[in-house]
């Protein structure tokens, strides 16, 4: 392809021949200047003049997974704006009216209810947006987490027998209103509507309540009692640092439930071993996938965006990597971005397929 200095030096040379001959040079024996070959033109990409607006959860381990998908899309032409942080109760009806054209921060099971919430305008957020792809499928784990010296001084192997023991009702009663406290998901979150609504189905809720409130605080609180010797009954998922801080199987257990406590949906087996106080271990949540939730005309119009999140996959080690680093400090935008473009970087060979896979859809 013809350079854009060579093509200046071309016009140059043109115009110089052409005021020669301007000036009355002998044409009689000169040849006629070559036709000078048209330059190509650059392949355009599918998202050349296109903008796409992202947001993530309001949950900083998942920022990284946001920045990996936004760097992507930008490798197929797109602009991309920085994802802005939101919580998944705004988010759904946000996306199906066409304020975001995408997250990579959804948790089937938990936000389903959230996606097919009532649209005002009649039917369902689900009838304008959609789960695509399987980022991080069976990703993730969640429940509730119990210290070990409280399963074994009460003897307890599920949430419904914690709750019909008093002694151990008032023992996980923190705030003296006689229901044991469980420290629990931030307010909007699909955990907190899953816990919630468990505790309502079977009847707990005059026995337990549901504590809301930043989270990774909430985690403070339970780490701190556990260092002191008290109590800890708390909502965690993987991937996450979390568990690098209290550690199922060695400081607290996944405490279970009955499979036909659980709500429909949610009765799952957790793969973790004997760090559970049952066997087999129903968390209160099956195993999620975590993935992308995007607007339908969206992808509609955008063929290679919607190729690219159908075939995006990423390991919930590298997830739990990032957490890790995340909790030690490299928290802000700018170095999550980076480590964003390090595993980019270091995973080429499985990246570039979706890349021309997504180059050929459009």
């Amino acid at each position: 392809m013809t350079t854009s200095r060579g093509r200046a030096f071309l016009t140059l040379l043109t115009t110089f021949v052409l005021m020669t001959l301007a000036c009355g040079g002998d044409t009689s024996t000169t040849d006629p200047a070559p036709a000078t070959a048209e330059a190509e033109p650059e392949t355009a990409l599918p998202g050349d003049g296109v903008t796409v607006t992202m947001a993530r959860g309001n949950w900083i381990e998942t920022n990284f997974q946001n920045y990996v998908v936004q760097q992507l899309l930008q490798e197929l032409g797109y602009e991309v704006t920085d994802p802005e942080e939101i919580a998944p109760a705004t988010f759904y009806p946000a996306v199906a009216q066409g304020d975001y054209d995408l997250w990579a921060s959804s948790w089937p099971l938990n936000h389903t209810p959230l996606l097919e919430g009532e649209s005002p305008d009649g039917g369902t957020f689900g009838d304008k947006a959609r789960y695509i792809g399987k980022m991080m499928a069976s990703g993730a784990l969640q429940g509730l987490l119990v210290d070990i010296p409280s399963f074994e001084r009460f003897g307890f192997t599920t949430l419904g027998e914690l709750l019909d023991n008093p002694e151990a009702v008032a023992y996980f009663d923190t705030d003296g209103d006689g229901k044991a406290d469980i420290n629990g998901c931030d307010d909007g979150w699909g955990c907190q509507k899953v816990i919630n609504d468990t505790l309502a189905k079977n009847g707990w809720d005059d026995r337990a309540a549901q504590v809301s409130a930043t989270h990774s605080a909430l985690f403070a609180e339970s780490q701190a009692s556990f260092t002191a010797g008290g109590p800890v009954l708390q909502y965690v998922w993987t991937p996450t640092a979390f568990v690098g801080k209290l550690v199922p199987g060695r400081d607290v257990l996944w405490l279970a439930i009955e499979p036909e406590q659980a709500l429909e949906g949610q009765d799952g087996v957790s793969a973790v071993g004997d760090a559970c106080t049952n066997d087999p271990c129903t968390t209160m949540f099956t195993p999620s996938d975590i993935v992308v939730t995007a607007n339908k005309d969206f992808l509609a119009a955008n063929p290679a965006a919607a190729s690219l999140l159908e075939n995006f996959e990423l390991d919930p080690l590298a997830v739990a990597v990032q957490a890790v680093a995340i909790d030690a400090g490299a928290n802000s935008d700018a170095e999550i971005a980076a480590a964003a473009a390090d595993w980019i970087a270091a995973n080429r060979d499985r990246i570039d397929p979706w890349i021309e896979a997504a180059l050929a859809a459009a």
